[in-house]
């Protein structure tokens, strides 16, 4: 029962975050949404920002296990990494811009905590381009290097204020990044 409630407050939150942002969403607002009082949600959570947190748990739960299960297949590995990145991109859509954009601004820690998952999460890159270069798919370049660049350009690209300075989304930001590398370490044969 009590995970059922949390859960139905961190999915009332995500719809909240993702329509008036981190910041235009109050306590008092989410209560009366849930039908419940603040007392209750204390119950649960020890603020907004505890809620925040586990609306971005849940994506990247989600991400997490996408990742796995695909690193268990053994279709070509440009079309997993491919299949990674599209469902990467679905998840990460489910969160608003503004609301990832006051993640940045205002709960810093958590963007942070973003940022290291991303960084953790992309290893799987490298195991991939390894396997496609093995294959002949890609060019030979030295996966480590390539993963690198291709992490430091998601971190320094696709960001909120990133998208916003250059009037873009994030998902066109991430798509335009992931086309230009995948087209680019292709071998004429594929």
């Amino acid at each position: 029962m009590k995970d059922s409630i949390r859960l139905r407050i961190v999915q009332e939150a995500a719809d909240l975050f993702n329509a008036n942002g981190y910041r235009g969403v109050t306590l008092s607002e989410l209560a009366t949404r849930l039908r419940m009082s603040k007392k209750t949600l204390y119950l649960y959570f020890s603020g907004k920002e505890e809620i925040a947190e586990a609306v971005l748990e849940t994506v990247l739960k989600a991400i997490t296990l996408l990742v796995k299960e695909q690193m268990q297949s053994s279709d070509h590995p440009l079309d997993i990494f491919e299949r990674v990145f599209m469902g990467i991109r679905g998840e990460i859509a489910k969160l608003h811009p503004l609301f990832l954009n006051d993640i940045q601004t205002y709960i810093p820690d958590l963007w942070a905590k973003l940022e290291a998952f991303r960084s953790a999460q992309l290893t799987f890159i490298e195991q991939l381009l390894k396997r496609a270069m093995q294959e002949g798919h890609i060019r030979n370049i030295n996966p480590k290097l390539l993963t690198a660049i291709m992490l430091e350009s998601i971190e320094r690209m696709a960001r909120p204020d990133v998208a916003a300075k250059y009037g873009v989304t994030m998902v066109e930001m991430g798509e335009t990044l992931f086309g230009l590398f995948m087209h680019g370490l292709r071998t004429d044969s594929c």
